[in-house]
């Protein structure tokens, strides 16, 4: 009993000792954020006055809005892309039969393995022979397929009874209705939850969109913050600033639907 007990209050103070790992430079950066600049050689913690004179130099000095909307429209059109295709491709490979289907989804498993730094020259020479250098279709076409999505919506389509869609076959339904109207209101949780994941990816990237875009109008947010943060070299607060501001739509997002994402989560990993 007491052993026991003794393993909870250690489980408990690592996960304390883990939360304040990550809360506390999150809480850092949020009260600077907030600290005028003549207070921030300061060592304390909590600064003694507020301002919001930090955000206003970042939201009105800046094209930080510019870089806001072309990251939104960049990580939603990914986002949706990346469901429609992959989820059609984990479809086929669950419940469909056709010649190299075991060959195909091999090397889909394989792509699982191999560094994404490994494919950027690759990448980089095919965008450059389609012309699309500066272009966001370079940036959009390579997203929408991942091999560890069409794995993880393979395993929910394996795992549903095969009796609902033969029925519906039976009754005259086409594959294509099939997939639309059975198989994917079955499967909302985990289509959430890649769409979650694919949005963070999306919306993180940087060293691809670095790569790639070159026209200042079309940079994305976390390129565009690398440069501000240049730009604001002796400006503290608005750095600061800057970073609250790129992180917060993501961290809004997860907060109002971390609910959905976790079960899907728990639910991919009782199916795999």
């Amino acid at each position: 009993m007491i052993l026991r007990k003794l393993s909870q209050t250690m489980s408990y103070a690592v996960l304390v000792l883990l939360a304040a790992a990550v809360l506390v430079p999150l809480v850092y950066v949020i009260l600077k954020s907030f600290t005028p600049n003549e207070l921030l050689g300061q060592s304390l913690f909590v600064p003694e006055r507020f301002t919001l004179d930090n955000y206003d130099r970042v939201l009105f000095d800046t094209p930080f809005m510019r870089y806001l909307l072309n990251t939104v429209f960049l990580t939603v059109t990914i986002t949706i892309g990346s469901l429609l295709f992959d989820s059609m491709a984990a479809f086929g490979f669950a419940r469909m039969t056709f010649p190299g289907k075991e060959l195909l989804f091999l090397i889909v498993i394989s792509m699982l393995v191999v560094p994404a730094e490994a494919l950027l020259l690759p990448r980089y020479m095919v965008v450059r022979d389609l012309g699309w250098l500066d272009d966001y279709k370079a940036l959009i076409v390579p997203a929408l397929s991942s091999a560890y999505t069409i794995f993880f919506l393979r395993q929910f389509f394996l795992s549903l009874p095969k009796e609902l869609e033969e029925s519906a076959v039976m009754d005259g339904a086409s594959v294509w209705r099939v997939y639309a109207q059975i198989i994917l209101p079955l499967v909302k949780a985990p289509l959430l939850t890649i769409g979650l994941m694919v949005f963070f990816h999306a919306w993180d990237d940087f060293l691809w969109p670095l790569t790639i875009i070159n026209s200042p109008d079309k940079y994305v947010l976390q390129v565009a913050v690398s440069l501000l943060d240049t730009e604001f070299s002796t400006d503290i607060g608005a750095k600061f600033s800057n970073v609250v501001l790129s992180s917060l739509p993501i961290v809004v997002l997860f907060l109002v639907i971390q609910r959905q994402y976790i079960s899907g989560i728990t639910s991919g990993a009782i199916k795999g």
